[in-house]
């Protein structure tokens, strides 16, 4: 079971980082220069979730080892919008609802 978990883990990450690299890699253009709207929607996303302590990564069982770290890449991750963050909860509760079944199984 341990196995299943780490795979879980290694895939949560996995689709994490494709996102904050989705997330950065628009905030500039080498044609058209820097993206504002982009950018502001970074700040303000990082502001809120430090703001109102939101970490995705501690809900999700990472211990970052850098202070707000987790806040600051929930933030990135939450500038993409509702519709992108509602794609990783879905994703989340799949998971959870897997291994609690599986869990169920085995008692």
């Amino acid at each position: 079971m341990e196995t299943s978990l780490d795979f879980t883990h290694l895939m949560l990450v996995a689709f994490l980082v494709e996102s904050l690299i989705q997330t950065l890699k628009p905030l500039y253009d080498k044609e058209t220069g820097w993206n504002m709207d982009k950018i502001i929607s970074v700040i303000v996303g990082i502001a809120v979730c430090l703001v109102t302590n939101v970490d995705l990564f501690a809900e999700l069982g990472f211990m970052v080892s850098i202070p707000y770290l987790g806040s600051i890449l929930t933030g990135v991750i939450a500038s993409r919008g509702s519709n992108f963050v509602h794609d990783i909860l879905k994703f989340v509760q799949g998971k959870a609802e897997k291994q609690k079944a599986e869990f169920e199984g085995v008692g």
